[in-house]
């Protein structure tokens, strides 16, 4: 069952079980509050007036980051604290973005079987994605802290790859 996610876009609601309507970045804050964007750097700079307590994290985490060789994160468009996830390899696509802990449907995010990569740049608590499976355990992807993930490359139980399965995400 489908539930309704309803986003802030160029200043109006959508529901985003039925399409994203143009945008290519949405980014659900804290409070629940999901907002979307024409591009990702629209979405990266808007962040400090969405989500003002976040911003000031960002900014210790860039600061920490800066003075030593964290850099682990393969791809560039996934902030702290985010777990991301992307329609394309290597961080390429519409990026959905999510801070606040809870499982997310991705049929409600019209992002079910379109995710092919994704990172966790979070200090605590990484991320798991599964893909449902109806009458059979769901065979997961476990996603580590600061690191980013392809995949189109990351082996699937049973052969393949876990490219374009992911059905639900749990932060």
């Amino acid at each position: 069952m489908i539930c309704a996610v309803y986003a802030t876009c160029n200043g109006r609601q959508i529901n985003l079980a039925d399409g994203w309507q143009g945008a290519q970045a949405c980014t659900e804050v804290p409070s629940g509050e999901v907002f979307c964007y024409d591009s990702t750097e629209e979405a990266d700079a808007a962040l400090p007036l969405i989500d003002p307590a976040g911003e000031e994290l960002r900014a210790a985490a860039a600061d920490a980051a800066a003075k030593t060789d964290a850099g682990i994160l393969a791809f560039d468009d996934c902030l702290y604290p985010f777990v991301c996830l992307f329609e394309n390899g290597n961080g390429g696509g519409r990026r959905l973005q999510w801070s606040a802990d809870g499982t997310k449907q991705l049929g409600d995010w019209d992002f079910r079987d379109k995710a092919s990569s994704g990172c966790v740049n979070r200090l605590t608590g990484g991320a798991t994605v599964y893909d449902a499976r109806t009458g059979l355990p769901d065979p997961y992807m476990s996603l580590a802290n600061n690191f980013c993930y392809n995949f189109i490359t990351a082996g699937y139980p049973g052969g393949g790859s876990f490219n374009d399965k992911a059905d639900y995400l749990s932060l």
